[in-house]
């Protein structure tokens, strides 16, 4: 009599890594571990590799960068397992058209993981900073975004508050730019201006209307787009916009440090 072999169920701690990496997309071994807050490497790399030998999700290897953590995206089989969920308790809000996309994940280019990774970091960051000053983090990603009404389209790479015990939570609007020509990057900011101007927040939320992070790839960038954004809100002062560039970010974080208010400055 032949046994069949049980057929595998991904673990509670499984299904977290499976929902994390729908919504991040692809992140590394580190930034899983450090997010499910777990300290023992060596289970975090069992449940990754079950997943893997499972197909639920791709180990997206590359042999030069053999001392980099491993990067991990979804594949077909934690596609199938996540439409399977309920999405009101155990899943939270899932898009099954994003899912729809996943046979695709392992096809992106290196720059768009290494976009998706340092949004992770920058999600980590903001949980330290938020540990620091006592404050309340709410952190959205581009995925958690799809298809909110009165959100900005195409969505932030990040959306998140800052709610401290005192006062109203600060509320903040984030792109990444990578290498991408400097006229893509200032329609970016006209979408924004006209988002500001058509009132599409204000209409759809009791909230202040957040500030606007735009993280460039370079200084020559950052300074392009400062003097633009002067050029376009004319006299006026909102929407506020911070630069910073993406190294700095990288090396120091996100903090007052890195970032600059886009105003008016007085050169005498």
């Amino acid at each position: 009599m032949q046994i069949l072999p049980t057929q595998f169920k991904p673990s509670k701690k499984q299904t977290e890594i499976l929902i994390l990496l729908y919504r991040f997309r692809f992140l590394n071994r580190h930034q899983i571990q450090t997010i499910l807050s777990h300290k023992y490497r060596s289970r975090v790399l069992s449940w990754l590799n079950e997943l893997v030998e499972q197909k639920y999700i791709t180990a997206c290897y590359d042999k030069k960068l053999a001392a980099l953590p491993t990067v991990y995206c979804l594949d077909n089989e934690g596609r199938k397992y996540l439409k399977s969920l309920d999405n009101e308790t155990e899943a939270g809000n899932i898009d099954l058209a994003l899912l729809n996309r996943v046979w695709r994940e392992k096809k992106f280019t290196k720059q768009f993981r290494e976009h998706c990774l340092f949004v992770a970091d920058i999600y980590l960051n903001l949980l330290d900073l938020a540990k620091e000053w006592k404050s309340e983090l709410q952190f959205r990603t581009k995925v958690d975004l799809y298809n909110i009404e009165g959100m900005i389209k195409p969505g932030p790479d990040i959306y998140f508050s800052l709610k401290y015990p005192e006062g109203e939570a600060k509320r903040y609007l984030l792109d990444i730019f990578d290498d991408i020509p400097p006229a893509a990057i200032r329609k970016r900011v006209k979408d924004y201006l006209e988002y500001y101007d058509n009132d599409e927040w204000q209409n759809n939320t009791d909230k202040s209307f957040p500030e606007i992070i735009l993280i460039c790839p370079n200084k020559r960038i950052k300074g392009h787009l400062y003097y633009f954004i002067l050029k376009k809100r004319w006299d006026d002062t909102e929407p506020d916009f911070y630069l910073a560039i993406k190294d700095f970010v990288k090396t120091k974080g996100l903090n007052s440090s890195v970032l600059e208010k886009v105003e008016e400055r007085d050169d005498n």
